[in-house]
């Protein structure tokens, strides 16, 4: 960068770097938090952000618990959860999120972020 001022190099460097980053529908995201409620195939997470997601498990779901695989009725409400999935939004412009892999905390524990 010959020629530009070292001030002028640094702002926007800082300047770029401040830009949020931004959730994108289709991309992987991740929701830890807690089961507030489970509807058949849908998981309402109460998020350690304070949001609630609305979680779809479907048959491609992985479903884990120290390492064992679950079932979809395996998940209560109070579980402690770590869901990695697809961002959508449906018809009516809710955004879903459909998990690719859920991972159950042990009783009592929270659920393993990294495994």
């Amino acid at each position: 960068m010959k020629g530009l001022p070292v001030g002028l190099v640094l702002a926007l460097a800082l300047t770029v770097s401040a830009v949020p980053a931004v959730a994108h529908e289709g991309h992987a995201h991740r929701v830890m938090g807690t089961v507030s409620a489970v509807h058949g195939q849908e998981l309402d997470v109460e998020a350690t952000t304070g949001k609630t997601a609305v979680v779809v498990v479907n048959a491609k779901t992985r479903i884990v618990r120290s390492g064992a695989a679950q079932k979809i009725d395996d998940i209560k409400t109070g579980d402690r959860v770590v869901v990695t999935g697809t961002e959508s939004k449906d018809a009516s412009g809710r955004e879903r999120l459909t998990a690719t892999e859920v991972k159950l905390g042990r009783a009592g524990e929270p659920a393993q972020k990294d495994n």
